[in-house]
């Protein structure tokens, strides 16, 4: 893709969003004292006015919403946990809707949803910030430990609630509570997860940790099924059970469409700070996840700072700051469906692999459907979409130009919607702080990236697509990175975590170079310090530039994964590596090639066949 290319793209895109700000009704909220809940207020002003045209202006001051008087609606949402909920701002089945503030403050009480768009169009959001009364997640410093009874101590932060009922510990807030389950430790001098934190980690199957309270507010832990103890002085926290913990999202847009969010602060957010999914053209600028100055929790984001699926136009994000999350920066892709039954030769019925796609819009008719083998990836037929009806909250019936009575196992096959899958800009934003990884892109459109800091505890950028787990596609055409820099990454253990990876997941039988899964990825002209051995892994990429990047040993820690490649690639096409500067780079390092057809070294560095032995049996 090229630059000029981009930037027309962006006037194009920013030329739409401004032109449905004019004949707009104006209201203005002022804060008023004798107001406790601006919740009907808002929803007020939005009943009066069903088909949009409306901008509403808050001045400065600080605005406090409850659940009670919220209107309820369904929200479907991929990677997150669907269901009714209160919504704060439900803007549905409206155009040319503003809200806009000097600098207000959103406070939200309980389990509520601040944000919701949905079926909606030219929407932009603007100058305010959203946090709520309780975190939602449980934190506190560990002030003892004892490795050999397994247990540890820790200070709850003061503005938890908890209690503890029967040896469980539960935390909530304003109307919500939940037990212990997912957890992680993180280290208060770098607000970083702590250097291979996987050893802390107590895993969720093997059931709660007894909780007992010493003191007010001070609790020990017993019972942890973990390699160690966490470190006295590092932070220890919980989101509590996979199920529920995605919940309460900061926004939520829904089928529609020019969608502009820009100078918004989440402090806190009880999933995600932004989901969207089945939407088209998006731009987010100056938003922030950061916590506010001063704090001492680690977390704001109980998962991504945003995420894209199945979405179609353009993506933007420009000048973002992503901090303290418990999940990545952002993460855009597509679903795959699974193929169940057969009811004709030509119509079939499909369900969702991953209990957080239930409900997913997934195709419209008249879409392109890609059916792809699920456990090579590789594509089997298009046809156009003719016919789609639900017949369950998980299930689809579709109808489709394409006949699978020719498909001797039915069972081997996923289907995607190749007619969605935006272009990606990210420019000059920062992440760091955050548990898993800063970017996964998985998405058909044209990707840039350029000066950009990311410091994650995963891989910096991830590229991948499966149709097993959690069935994200898809493949991949033109991606750009670009003067960027890499810190650090891969801290937590676990499995070896590349600055660039590009695995996707296809089992070491089904490789080979008559299929490449990715298109042209192009790595140029970024920094890279950071202590592990491989910065790139690189797995079934048609065309693959890595070029004018500088590699730096930081020797910040021991590499958790020694021996391992400086550059991996493995069932490649064409491999381009040239003018990289590996000066300061660990002097033993080593190129790793296996079973790639065209492979450009114009470095000094050896090269072996010595592919990572993580990855799925390579």
């Amino acid at each position: 893709m090229k630059r000029s290319d981009i930037l027309h793209t962006c006037l194009l895109f920013a030329g739409a969003i401004l032109l449905f700000s004019c004949r707009q009704e104006t209201v203005l909220i002022k804060a008023d004292g004798t107001v406790d809940d601006y919740t009907p207020v808002v929803r007020k002003i939005l009943e009066e006015h069903p088909e949009g045209n409306i901008s509403i202006h808050f001045a400065p001051g600080r605005y406090e919403f409850f659940p009670e008087k919220a209107k309820t609606e369904y929200l479907s949402m991929s990677n997150n946990d669907s269901g009714d909920r209160k919504v704060a701002f439900l803007i549905k089945d409206m155009k040319n809707v503003s809200v806009s503030c000097d600098s207000a403050e959103f406070l939200f009480h309980g389990a509520i949803v601040p944000f919701a768009v949905k079926n909606s169009e030219d929407v932009r959001l603007e100058g305010f910030s959203i946090d709520y009364d309780y975190p939602w997640t449980f934190e506190g410093e560990v002030i003892a430990s004892d490795p050999r009874e397994k247990s540890f101590v820790v200070r709850v932060f003061p503005d938890n609630r908890y209690r503890i009922e029967n040896g469980r510990l539960f935390f909530g807030g304003y109307d919500w509570e939940y037990p212990l389950a997912e957890n992680i430790v993180f280290d208060p001098k770098t607000r970083r997860p702590y250097y291979n934190t996987s050893i802390y980690e107590h895993g969720y199957w093997a059931g709660e940790m007894k909780a007992e309270e010493i003191e007010p507010g001070i609790v020990r832990f017993s019972g942890l099924v973990s390699r160690d103890v966490p470190p006295t002085g590092s932070i220890w926290d919980d989101k509590g059970p996979i199920e529920i913990n995605r919940s309460h999202p900061g926004f939520a847009i829904l089928q529609s469409r020019n969608v502009e969010i820009s100078d918004v602060h989440v402090f806190k957010a009880g999933s995600m700070a932004l989901i969207a999914e089945f939407s088209e053209n998006i731009r987010v600028s100056g938003m922030s996840t950061a916590a506010r100055p001063g704090s001492p929790r680690m977390i704001t984001i109980s998962a991504d700072a945003t995420h894209f699926v199945d979405c179609r136009g353009t993506v933007i994000l420009e000048d973002c700051t992503f901090e303290s999350m418990l999940d990545d920066a952002t993460n855009v892709h597509g679903v795959y469906m699974k193929v169940d039954t057969i009811v004709s030769p030509k119509v079939f019925r499909t369900s969702f692999g991953h209990f957080q796609q239930e409900g997913n819009h997934f195709a419209d008719e008249g879409d392109i459907l890609r059916f792809v083998n699920r456990k090579t990836l590789r594509p089997v037929a298009e046809a156009p979409l003719l016919r789609i009806s639900r017949t369950e909250k998980n299930c689809y019936e579709l109808e489709t130009g394409f006949d699978l009575s020719t498909v001797e196992d039915i069972s081997e096959l996923a289907v995607e919607n190749i007619s969605r899958g935006c272009s990606v800009i990210i420019r000059n934003c920062s992440v760091r702080y955050n548990r898993a990884r800063s970017l996964l892109l998985s998405t058909s459109g044209d990707v840039l990236v350029e000066n950009c800091d990311f410091s994650s505890m995963m891989a910096g950028i991830r590229i991948c697509g499966d149709a097993n787990y959690w069935y994200e596609s898809g493949n991949t055409r033109n991606i750009i990175i670009r003067a960027n820099r890499f810190t650090d990454g891969g801290l937590g253990g676990g499995q070896p975590q590349a600055i660039l990876q590009i695995d996707p997941v296809i089992p070491k039988e089904a490789r080979g170079n008559d299929f490449f899964y990715h298109g042209n990825i192009v790595f140029s002209g970024n920094t890279v310090k950071t202590f592990d051995s491989q910065i790139i892994y690189g797995l079934s990429v048609k065309n693959l530039e890595i070029t004018g990047n500088m590699f730096i040993d930081s020797k910040s820690h021991e590499p958790i994964f020694p021996g391992l490649s400086v550059i991996d690639v493995q069932y490649c096409g064409n491999v381009t590596i040239e003018g990289n500067d590996f000066s300061r780079w660990k002097p033993d390092a080593t190129i790793s090639v296996h079973n790639c057809m065209e492979v450009t070294n114009g470095s000094t560095l050896p090269v072996v066949d010595n592919p990572n032995p993580f990855f799925y049996g390579s």
